[in-house]
């Protein structure tokens, strides 16, 4: 029998094999397709200043909502201090509220585009749940 593991025997590939190969293919398309939306609105900004963003949207919800009706001290802004100090250099003009402005406005940007994040999930969830290879190659961004 040692001929029988020295051929080169290709089986065809099973349903189950294709199923498998064709949602993978399908997901890859789909997260593709998500990324090249999201691009325009991340091209400019490089990964490690993403990570930031959550705290800088804190950060300048919770400034604008105390600039709006000032009670006690201002709260606390390090992230968006630090960005501030960087932005206007040794003449710059920017004000704390101005820059808050420009991050609330870019968040609702972003906050906007989990719509797309959503529908990518939808189409994954029905990728992973279609029975057969055509079913997924129906599904399309």
């Amino acid at each position: 029998m040692s001929w029988l593991a020295d051929a080169e025997v290709t089986l065809p590939k099973t349903d189950a094999e294709l199923l498998a190969e064709a949602q993978a293919s399908k997901i890859k398309e789909i997260n593709d397709a998500y990324t090249a939306a999201a691009e325009p609105l991340i091209k400019e900004y490089p990964e490690i200043e993403q990570q930031s963003w959550t705290e800088q949207n804190r950060e300048a919800r919770a400034f604008l909502d105390w600039h709006a009706a000032p009670q006690g001290d201002a709260p606390a802004t390090p992230v968006l201090d630090n960005i501030l100090i960087g932005r206007n250099g040794e003449h710059g003009t920017e004000t704390l509220a101005e820059l808050c402005e420009a991050v609330v406005s870019n968040a609702e940007r972003f906050t906007q585009f989990q719509q797309l994040t959503g529908k990518r999930q939808r189409l994954v969830k029905a990728v992973k749940t279609a029975g057969t290879d055509e079913a997924v190659n129906a599904i399309s961004w």
